[in-house]
């Protein structure tokens, strides 16, 4: 097993509270992107159902719950227990609900369990067994070793599943199918499983007991256990969407089942191995080293795979929307509002080979439903504003990654979901036809100001793929429709504001209120979001140095808020205020680029150092864990791209903000041997601003990269020190805004669109 492996522990980040997010993650065990994740059960009914300071196991939960705002869907919980004779003999009575789930808890020691990406394992200290869990895929193999210092009992295993579900026994089989959909539009959407006993052991149903809250809990006899108990029980668990034939297909499909222990566990380290390996670093401090792959591993915990094999190899998926079996791939559980901005920024990179799968997956929703989709879990949630799965398609799009005849396509969905108004209030651009006649979003709709600023650079995106489709009209039209932003700044605050459908800012406006026309957050934190023109924002405050001294007001001032928005303090709000950078919140996700906005107006140096700092301190692997709401793996993404000193400020893009990298040395590691690599030639832990760069041996005075810079292979060396440069920087070395610095007028780009529109 390789070192990063070793060092990860799932638990950073899961000691969370409804008032208090520190991650509000769970310690998924899985594969990189596969059907289903695997935790260990501490708190049976709620949604953070594993806390690390609990010392009870109630079993491992195979779970596809996303976030804890989301709530959980086809959810099982397993336990496997070794029973005295007064157990065994309560077990052959009527059980009530919680006589029940005690009989199946049992005590843990958490500095005893392992905690891996790819392996989880616990000793129940009621009965002294040691379970195990490996995963694959589309399924898992479990393993139960008893203690021989603990006295012989009767051993029985549970599953707790919806009652909705249904079971079947057959021996050695237990098939059984689970839903427990909230919302969905199509409600029967489950999963089958298949729970296969070792030779000479067969499962017996003891009882069936109503937990309540339309679950219950099957407790069946391991009859002929003694006959495996030399060594240890081995189940294997297989899983589907589609139906139990599909169960029998999936398990003869895979070199995993049918496999020993050791193989199988070989298998899924060998499968975290090759992406963990897609990148290496180096520095004298393991624990931040450490710290680069636990976020490393977050980032392929989500979307999961929700496609399978047909018998000719072909992908194929049970539609949540439609009900039927489609062609194609599809994944879910994933919130683009979140991923935009850095997990697909970051696939592009370490796994541009699954970014076309992503793609399709995101294409057979609009096929299915009609609209591109915003937040799955597994259909749409409709949860955050704007449809920003467009910079998902542009970015890949623009950077190649997506065939032309899948281009196509999606650009057709991009455009009917950003032109056509849904009757169903979760899809589509909420308000469409008034944003395209006034420019804005009013304010009688809620989160109006993130809802149009979201639009526009969703316009931006459509436009950046109209371009490299050759729809010239398109392209113009979108682009100009990309400047709506304009609409809602406000010249005496600095700030974008509400208007009303008269076009009048709203009174009683105060730039801490959270809530009401913005989303999680203050006009301080979303004012800022003209991912592709910033230097036109720049030139709206009145150039360089205004615009960074309302950068500067962004952060000195007090972390304080107003909670008149939402009526009461939301978590996000507490984790802005639990640090000293005052109104930044890279907490959560629309303060992910804030740090780099100083690069726009010139001030780079400003940037490295409050780069520097929010990575070295708002990154810990401390109990503390991450410092808000890790969403997806969007921060960790955040601090993997930042710790390079990479950064898309604006996915839609082929450019990459240069930062600085924390490493002494960085290695992406590419196909073909290939590599890009960083070096800091004075590496110090107190040297915070980038004084020069090298690209390839030769002096590098812009502030970006190319994604073919990158992906070509290289080295990019940057040497620190303590005082920057005061050279003013060039509108030539700053990153990519659709506006020339300092200016109104178009750039080459759209003089480039106006030409091919006219047809000169």
């Amino acid at each position: 097993m390789s070192a990063p492996y070793q060092t990860i522990d799932t638990r950073w980040g899961t000691r969370n509270s409804h008032r208090l997010g520190q991650g509000n993650t769970l310690p998924y065990t899985g594969v990189p992107f596969g059907m289903n994740h695997f935790v260990l059960e501490t708190r049976p009914g709620e949604s953070r159902f594993f806390h690390p300071e609990d010392g009870t196991a109630f079993g491992i939960r195979l779970t596809h719950q996303p976030s804890p705002w989301m709530g959980d869907f086809a959810w099982v919980t397993w336990q496997v227990a070794c029973l005295t004779d007064k157990e065994w003999g309560q077990l052959k009575s009527p059980l009530s609900a919680e006589a029940s789930r005690e009989l199946a808890s049992s005590g843990y020691r958490g500095d005893l369990a392992q905690f891996r990406p790819g392996f989880l394992s616990y000793q129940r200290l009621r009965d002294g067994l040691q379970v195990a869990c490996c995963p694959t895929r589309d399924g898992a193999s479990l393993k139960v070793t008893p203690d021989r210092r603990y006295p012989k009992g009767h051993w029985v295993m549970s599953l707790v599943l919806s009652q909705s579900g249904w079971y079947e026994l057959e021996c050695r089989q237990l098939t059984f199918y689970t839903n427990q959909l909230v919302g969905s539009k199509y409600s029967h959407y489950g999963q089958y499983s298949r729970m296969q006993a070792p030779e000479g052991v067969s499962f017996k149903l003891c009882q069936v007991v109503n937990l309540g809250a339309g679950l219950q809990q099957l407790w069946l006899e391991l009859d002929g256990i003694e006959a495996v108990l030399s060594q240890f029980l081995h189940l294997e668990w297989v899983t589907s969407y589609i139906s139990p034939a599909q169960l029998e297909l999936n398990y003869r499909q895979s070199n995993f089942f049918g496999q020993s222990w050791d193989q199988q566990c070989a298998q899924t380290v060998a499968a975290w191995e090759d992406y963990l390996s897609r990148l290496t670093v180096s520095h004298r401090e393991s624990k931040l080293v450490d710290r680069l792959f636990h976020c490393l591993y977050r980032t392929a915990t989500f979307p999961q795979a929700a496609y399978e094999w047909s018998e000719t190899g072909e992908p194929i998926h049970q539609s949540p929307y439609t009900g039927n079996l489609e062609p194609g791939y599809f994944f879910t559980n994933n919130g683009y509002w979140d991923t935009f901005r850095t997990n697909y920024p970051l696939y592009a990179l370490i796994v541009p080979e699954m970014v076309p799968l992503f793609l399709e997956g995101i294409l057979a929703v609009a096929r299915e439903d009609g609209f591109l989709p915003k937040w799955l879990s597994p259909d749409e949630r409709g949860l955050m504003p704007g449809t920003l799965v467009d910079a998902v398609i542009a970015d890949a799009v623009v950077k190649g990654l997506v065939p032309s005849d899948l281009a196509l396509e999606l650009y057709q969905a991009m455009l009917y979901t950003a032109e056509t108004e849904s009757v169903h209030h979760l899809e589509g651009r909420q308000g469409a036809s008034d944003y395209r006649r006034l420019g804005y979003l009013p304010a009688s709709y809620g989160e109006s100001v993130n809802k149009s600023l979201d639009y526009a650079y969703s316009d931006f995106c459509i436009s950046q793929v109209a371009q490299a489709l050759g729809d010239w009209e398109r392209a113009k039209d979108y682009r100009q429709q990309s400047l709506n932003y304009r609409q809602l700044f406000d010249d005496e605050t600095g700030l974008m504001r509400a208007k009303d459908q008269a076009g009048h800012f709203l009174d009683g406006f105060f730039s801490q209120t959270w809530g009401g026309p913005y989303t999680e957050g203050s006009a301080w934190q979303q004012s800022f979001a003209v991912y592709h023109n910033l230097a036109d924002l720049v030139a709206l405050h009145g150039g360089d140095e205004a615009f960074y001294q309302q950068l500067q007001a962004l952060v000195n001032q007090p972390a304080s808020y107003r909670v008149d928005g939402y009526g009461y303090e939301i978590h996000e709000m507490l984790e802005m205020a639990r640090r000293d950078w005052g109104q930044l919140a890279l907490s959560n996700q629309p303060s992910f680029h804030l740090p780099y906005l100083p690069i726009y107006a010139g001030y780079p140096h400003m940037a490295h150092q409050l780069l520097k700092s929010l990575m070295l301190e708002a990154f810990k692997l401390e109990e503390e864990g991450y410092i808000g709401d890790e969403d997806n793996g969007s921060l960790s993404a955040w601090f993997v791209l930042s710790s390079l000193g990479i950064y898309a400020v604006t996915p839609g893009t082929n450019q990459y903000v240069l930062g600085i990298s924390i490493w002494d040395q960085a290695s992406l590691n590419l196909s073909g041997g290939r590599r890009f690599q960083w070096t800091t030639l004075n590496p110090s832990q107190v040297l915070n601003v980038v004084l020069s760069r090298q690209l390839n041996g030769q002096d590098y005075a812009a502030h970006f990269l190319t994604y073919e810079d990158i992906m070509a292979g290289g080295q990019l060396e940057q040497e620190l020190g303590f005082l920057p440069s005061l050279k003013p920087l060039e509108a030539s070395l700053r990153p990519f805004s659709l506006a020339l610095n300092g200016q109104r007028e178009y750039n080459s780009l759209d003089c480039k669109i106006e030409e091919e529109a006219h047809g000169n």
